[in-house]
């Protein structure tokens, strides 16, 4: 199965890190953040990737080249003109993924060590458009997103960015919070318009469940770091000080 890497955007909350280096090539441990998921994948057995590229897109490609060096093959698809959002970015690699494959797509500034050939057969039995990879949301904790779920695992509600008021309003139901780590048919690449700005958290999601479009919720507490603001960073590199093997 292929993994679509989101690597393109500005990393504008992990300035001045992100002044000459894009966010997934970070530093952590004397490697880039995303080697360190790479190489997970690789022991698990993924070795296909999509790079989805924009911002400082050469330091990447000159980094990984086509991933030979990693035991990898990497391809790129890259933005040009402007930031086409999350999902308008995977749009743009439809052509890569072939036939009726299923493909992952996972954020560059993440790091998990999720079992993913588990996520996978939930993704497959459930036989849905889109499973969402999504961890329970602690009491009081002020989450980028919400998401509920019906007892089959369908998503119910997904709100990003929810407010005081909305998160209240759910307050007698299990909330979870999005991992940004998604499975999709191939049908997804039927729902993002083409050549258009798009987001799969603030725009395609809340379509897809409101129009029962068959988007699942994958529910995990297994380690889960998402590294996208300078503090995040900062008390990460502290937590994995010294370790060699962070996943």
């Amino acid at each position: 199965m292929k993994i679509v890497i989101v690597a393109g955007g500005l990393a504008t909350r992990m300035r001045p890190v992100t002044e000459e280096i894009p966010k997934c090539l970070v530093d952590v441990n004397g490697k880039p953040l995303i080697q360190h998921q790479l190489e997970f994948f690789r022991k698990n057995g993924f070795t296909e990737f999509i790079f989805c590229v924009a911002h400082l897109a050469e330091k990447v490609k000159e980094y990984f080249r086509d991933g030979r060096d990693f035991g990898l093959r990497i391809r790129y698809v890259q933005e040009t003109k402007e930031l086409m959002g999350t999902a308008g970015s995977v749009k743009l690699a439809q052509k890569l993924i072939g036939g009726d494959e299923d493909f992952i797509v996972y954020y560059g500034d993440s790091l998990t060590s999720m079992d993913f050939h588990k996520f996978i057969t939930f993704h497959k039995e459930k036989r849905g458009v889109a499973t969402i990879v999504m961890r329970p949301l602690p009491e009081g904790y002020k989450s980028s997103s919400l998401i509920t779920l019906h007892k089959d695992g369908k998503v119910k509600n997904f709100v990003e960015t929810p407010s005081s008021e909305q998160l209240e309003g759910h307050k007698n139901e299990k909330k979870f919070i999005n991992s940004g780590i998604y499975a999709f048919n191939r049908k997804i690449f039927d729902f993002i318009p083409d050549g258009v700005k798009y987001d799969f958290a603030k725009q395609l999601f809340p379509s897809m469940i409101d129009n029962d479009l068959g988007v699942y919720g994958y529910v995990t507490t297994e380690f889960f770091r998402e590294i996208g603001r300078v503090g995040k960073y900062e008390a990460f590199l502290q937590e994995v000080e010294g370790r060699k093997e962070i996943l």
